[in-house]
């Protein structure tokens, strides 16, 4: 791990070049790194570990001349938690962070699809990076290290902080798309269903559709099944279900959640696993390590969730 024990940011340009910079300037800047820090441990650590995300704010320790050098650390404020431990914690915190920087060097964003392919979570981490790239505006700026030899500061660069543009960042997200009523289009489709009953309850899905427009499905299911994990819903779940280019999308708003595949059986597998992530991983963390958005989806879950158990058809 280059980073080490702090975050040192160099800015040049107008806003660094008296080896100074604006309070306001400053403040911008440790939020927003302290943003995508708390997101990247909020998606990144283990589901058998529990998280404080105070553990993960950011305190100023230093100031080097030579353009504008801020560095920054975890807080030294440690909230206990059970697990690995907060240390280990911070350190895939900051390996995480390592590798979004070497990407932003090389300008190979597309690589955040890699490191995160789930919709929602990777959502929160180009927001949270895109933020902390606005943070500079058009200055230049590097991620370096500081050593101190006889009271001399040396200032060696490590990751060059690319730009990261408005078009990048839309490319990398997942869109949200508002939960209509099926749109009602002046042509006629062929549509291949299949309808599966487990104890009275019914859960039709669509496989295929032919049709000379695009056209928007709804999409109800009342059991999700992950592997051998059955979630029996209490009512429909209203999701959306359309096509998009060569990929299909299941969009439940509601809860956050995107599927997407190829196939329409591709996009159903993907949005169950993202069902079973969140159910699973919001129920094990307390209301309290969770933003005020994840606490109230956890809530609906909770509702919509009759039971909850291993089987199959």
């Amino acid at each position: 791990m280059k980073i080490k024990d702090k975050i040192s940011i160099q800015i040049g340009g107008e806003i660094g070049k008296f080896n100074s910079l604006p309070v306001d300037y400053l403040i911008e800047i440790a939020k927003n790194l302290q943003s995508l820090l708390q997101t990247i441990a909020r998606v990144s650590v283990s589901d058998e570990d529990t998280i404080d995300l105070n553990n993960f704010k950011v305190e100023l320790v230093g100031f080097t001349a030579g353009s504008a050098v801020p560095s920054f650390s975890f807080t030294n404020r440690i909230q206990p938690t059970l697990g690995t431990g907060v240390q280990k914690q911070r350190v895939t915190v900051s390996n995480k962070f390592e590798i979004l920087m070497g990407l932003l060097e090389k300008g190979d964003l597309g690589k955040i699809k890699t490191h995160y392919p789930e919709g929602y979570v990777r959502n929160e981490i180009v927001d949270g990076l895109y933020g902390f790239t606005k943070s500079f505006g058009t200055a230049p700026v590097n991620i370096v290290e500081v050593e101190t030899k006889n009271g001399h500061s040396a200032i060696l660069p490590l990751y060059k902080v690319g730009k990261f543009s408005r078009e990048a960042k839309d490319a990398l997200s997942v869109s949200i798309i508002e939960n209509k009523d099926p749109e009602i289009y002046e042509d006629i489709s062929i549509r291949k269903v299949k309808t599966t009953t487990k104890n009275g309850a019914k859960n039709t899905k669509i496989l295929e559709e032919y049709s000379g427009k695009k056209a928007s499905l709804s999409y109800a299911p009342s059991v999700v099944v992950h592997e051998d994990v059955i979630y029996e819903l209490n009512c429909p779940l209203r999701c959306s279900l359309e096509k998009e280019d060569d990929y299909h999308m299941i969009t439940c708003e509601l809860l956050d959640i995107v599927g997407c595949g190829l196939t329409i059986d591709e996009a159903e597998i993907n949005f169950s696993q993202e069902f079973d992530y969140i159910y699973t991983r919001y129920n094990s963390l307390d209301d309290t390590k969770l933003t005020k958005r994840l606490s109230a989806i956890k809530t609906i879950l909770n509702i919509i969730v009759k039971s909850k158990s291993n089987g199959g058809y």
